[in-house]
C-alpha cells in the first residue's frame, strides 16, 4: 500500500481519517463533548472537511484532562503507557497498545528496509539512551543484532575500545542520535575503519548540515533522517548523500499534515491516521517547517525552544546560527545559548585543548558579522557540553531565557 498511486493513497488515508474522527467523536469522552457532530455527518460527508472543523490541539489542553482523550472502551491497565522526556519543556503521557506500535514499526521498516535493513536481522551500531552506559562502564556491549554504544562515552580516551568493537562486530547499518554519530566522526577517521556501512539512520533530533557532512564522511553511505516525536502525529524522511540533501516528505498515509501559519512561522500540525487509542485531532507539534500540497519540507526548522528571540522580537531559527567549516579544525563541540532576548553566547569545546586568542577572534568575528545586526554576541570557552539525560546534546539551549 505504500507504494501504491497518489490515488489510492488518498481514499486508503481519506477512509482511515473517518474511522478515527468516528471514534473520536463517539467514544472519547473530550470529542464527543466538544465536537457536535451527528452519525450521518461523520459518515457521509468529506472527512477531510471535517477535520477542519475540529480546533487545534495543544499538550497543555492533552495533560489537563488527559483520560478523556482515551477511548473509554479500552481499560489503561491493558494498554502501555509512555511518556516523553519533555524536551520542549513540558512532558506528556500517553497510552497506547502493541498495534500501534507494530504499525509504527512498519512505516520504518518499508523506509529504512529500501537499504536492505530489518530490525529483527541486520547487525547495526546503535547510539542512543537505550544504549546509556555508567561512567565506570565500558562504552559498547552487544545485545541480540545491536552493537550499543553508549553516547555518554564519546570521547577520545574510549577511542581505542570504540574502535575495536566496531571493527570487530563490523555493523552494517547506523541507528543514531545525529550529535552523537558526528561526536564519533570527531574521534574515529573513515580510513580506521575495516568495513562498510550500507546506511545511516538519525533519529530523535534536528540535524544540522555540518553533521551530515560529518556522518558521511566517516561512514561514507546514505543517511535517512526522520521526523516524529513523541506523540506519534506526523511522520517524515530526508535523504543525505554525498554531499546532496533530499528535503523532509511527510508519510501521506501515515497522518494528514498541515500548518499553522502565524507570520512567518509554519507550525507543523499532524492528525494520526492509525491512533484510535488515544486520537490526538489537529495536534500542534511546536515544530516548524514549510510543508507543501506534496508533503515536502525543505527544512523543519526546529522546535519553538529552538528559536532565538533578536533584539527587536523577531523569531530566528536557532539552527541556522552554525559556526564556519574552517573552525572545525580547532572546535569539538559548540551550543548556542540564549538567556535575554536580543542576545545569545556562543559555547564552544576545544578540539586540541585551550583556544588561542586568534582562534577566539576568528570565531566571535564571523558570528558578529553574520549576526551582529540581530544579537549582542559573545564567547565563553567551555571544558565540555553535557548531554542531557537521555544522551541528547543539545545545539540550543533557551531554558533559562527571560520573557522580552
Amino acid at each position: 500500500m505504500l507504494d501504491a498511486d497518489q490515488e489510492t493513497i488518498r481514499a486508503a488515508a481519506d477512509a482511515r481519517l473517518r474511522h478515527i474522527l468516528t471514534v473520536a467523536c463517539t467514544h472519547v469522552p473530550y470529542y464527543r463533548e466538544t465536537m457536535k457532530l451527528s452519525a450521518a455527518q461523520l459518515a457521509n460527508e468529506s472527512p477531510r472537511e471535517l477535520l477542519q472543523r475540529f480546533p487545534y490541539l495543544t499538550k497543555a489542553e492533552v495533560m489537563s484532562r488527559q483520560r478523556d482523550f482515551l477511548d473509554e472502551r479500552l481499560n489503561p491497565r491493558f494498554l502501555n503507557y509512555v511518556t516523553s522526556g519533555g524536551s520542549s519543556g513540558q512532558g506528556i503521557g500517553l497510552w497506547r497498545n502493541k498495534r500501534l506500535a507494530d504499525i509504527e514499526k512498519a512505516f520504518l521498516t518499508h523506509e529504512w528496509g529500501k537499504t536492505g535493513f530489518t530490525f529483527d536481522k541486520s547487525m547495526y551500531l546503535r547510539i542512543g539512551a537505550d544504549a546509556r552506559r555508567q561512567a565506570h562502564e565500558d562504552p559498547t556491549r552487544v545485545i541480540g543484532n545491536r552493537l550499543m554504544l553508549s553516547p555518554y562515552h564519546m570521547d577520545p580516551k574510549h577511542r581505542s575500545h570504540i574502535l575495536s568493537a566496531l571493527n570487530t562486530v563490523k555493523p552494517a547499518y547506523v541507528h543514531a542520535y545525529p550529535s552523537s554519530a558526528s561526536a564519533l566522526a570527531e574521534i574515529i577517521r573513515d580510513s580506521d575503519l575495516d568495513f562498510k556501512v550500507k546506511a545511516v539512520f538519525l533519529v530523535s533530533e534536528p540535524v544540522t548540515q555540518q553533521q551530515l557532512a560529518a556522518i558521511d564522511g566517516l561512514f561514507h553511505a546514505p543517511a535517512s533522517m526522520s521526523y516524529g516525536q513523541s506523540e506519534r502525529t506526523n511522520l517524515a524522511f530526508g535523504g543525505y548523500q554525498g554531499g546532496r540533501y533530499l528535503p523532509y516528505r511527510f508519510e501521506p498515509l501515515y497522518a494528514v499534515n498541515e500548518n499553522r501559519v502565524e507570520g512567518a512561522s509554519s507550525e507543523i500540525i499532524g492528525t494520526s491516521l492509525w491512533n484510535d487509542v488515544m486520537p490526538l485531532i489537529r495536534y500542534r507539534t511546536n515544530d516548524f517547517g514549510k510543508i507543501d500540497a506534496n508533503g515536502v519540507c525543505e527544512v523543519i526548522d526546529g522546535r519553538e525552544q529552538e528559536f532565538l528571540i533578536d533584539r527587536t522580537g523577531n523569531r530566528i531559527p536557532g539552527l541556522s546560527v552554525v559556526i564556519d567549516e574552517v573552525t572545525w579544525d580547532f572546535v569539538r563541540l559548540y551550543q548556542i545559548q540564549q538567556k535575554r532576548p536580543g542576545a545569545i553566547r556562543l559555547a564552544v569545546v576545544g578540539k586540541h585543548g585551550p583556544l588561542s586568542a586568534e582562534q577566539k577572534d576568528f570565531v566571535l568575528g564571523a558570528q558578529l558579522k553574520r549576526w551582529g545586526t540581530f544579537f549582542d554576541i559573545d564567547l565563553e570557552e567551555v571544558q565540555d557540553i553535557p548531554l542531557a539525560p537521555n544522551g541528547k546534546r543539545k545545539l540550543v539551549e533557551t531554558r533559562e531565557r527571560t520573557a522580552a
